[in-house]
């Protein structure tokens, strides 16, 4: 990491300002604002940090929820999330810690978009409460502000480390035309009746090529309704390449992926590629992902062989 892309402060003139540091993440803001504003992950990734509970609310970034966490050797602290700005270019977020040692200050974090590379830079700040303005901050100031970015750096490097464990992908070449094979594997109707194993009671509430449309089915897996939403549908034009994404609604579905891609790309009009991914939260299990890696593989396989078997189904006419 260059010198460039990191940057400590120590504290200013303001009576309550505290100290603030910062540093650039490889990450797109959207993406890395889903993972920074849960401070459950950072609980679960840093060794310090200990036994995360929520005590009003379901989440560490709406107004008015509560949680805590324990401070190992330190302190129990409950955390309140005071605020919240989001726009395209910047995204803040203010909470409000209170250790049961005597000691409250705000932590607010500040999202930054570096549109020209895609990065995106990261700042804390840290502010003492008004019931602690008597107390002398100041002789460990430095510690506190190391401690913070290294917290940051840790993330950081957590994040790089899981950019290609959360992605399954799989693909195939199929020898028919694309056009039939594009409206066979994007309507989930026709595909279910190749897996009842996995897909049960599938209904749409718009047409299964339309962006905007909702799908609710069974998962047999998971044994849990899932909800999608189409995201994109690419429809018939002049283009080599197709793709029909969809999102998965819903916050308690965390084992199940996040969005799922179908894409073709036509090689000639009797030949076609087909791939598929699923992204999965980062905070999904890696066993139930290799799981869905196993299925996909089959679900691949057994729609090759379908359209093979029924060839004059699927050639141009």
């Amino acid at each position: 990491m260059n010198k460039k892309d990191k940057k400590k402060h120590s504290y200013n003139k303001d009576d309550y300002f505290l100290f603030s540091t910062s540093l650039i993440f490889e990450e797109n803001i959207d993406k890395l604002w889903l993972y920074l504003k849960d401070l459950s992950a950072e609980t679960k990734n840093i060794e310090f940090l200990d036994n995360f509970k929520l005590i009003k609310g379901e989440n560490t970034w709406t107004i008015g929820n509560i949680f805590s966490l324990y401070w190992v050797g330190v302190s129990n602290i409950e955390i309140i999330c005071v605020s919240t700005s989001v726009s395209r270019m910047k995204k803040k977020i203010k909470w409000k810690f209170i250790c049961d040692i005597g000691i409250s200050y705000y932590k607010t974090m500040i999202l930054y978009r570096i549109s020209t590379d895609n990065k995106t830079l990261v700042k804390l700040n840290f502010y003492r409460c008004e019931e602690n303005r008597l107390i002398d901050f100041n002789p460990q100031l430095q510690y506190y502000l190391n401690l913070q970015f290294d917290i940051l750096l840790f993330q950081s490097k957590y994040l790089q480390g899981m950019k290609e464990k959360k992605k399954v992908f799989q693909s195939c070449i199929i020898n028919n035309n694309y056009l039939k094979v594009w409206n066979f594997i994007t309507d989930l109707k026709k595909l279910s009746n190749l897996f009842p194993e996995i897909l049960k009671n599938i209904e749409y509430n718009g047409p299964y090529n339309e962006i905007g449309t909702f799908v609710k089915f069974y998962n047999c897996h998971s044994q849990k309704t899932i909800f999608l939403k189409i995201a994109e549908f690419s429809s018939p034009t002049k283009k080599n390449a197709y793709k029909c994404k969809y999102e998965t609604i819903g916050t308690e579905i965390l084992n199940f992926p996040l969005n799922i891609e179908i894409q073709i790309i036509i090689i000639t009009s009797k030949k076609t590629y087909i791939s598929c991914f699923y992204n999965f939260d980062y905070k999904s299990d890696d066993k139930v992902i290799n799981i869905f890696e196993l299925n996909l593989k089959n679900i691949i396989n057994k729609i090759s062989q379908h359209i093979k078997e029924n060839d004059e189904e699927f050639q141009e006419n």
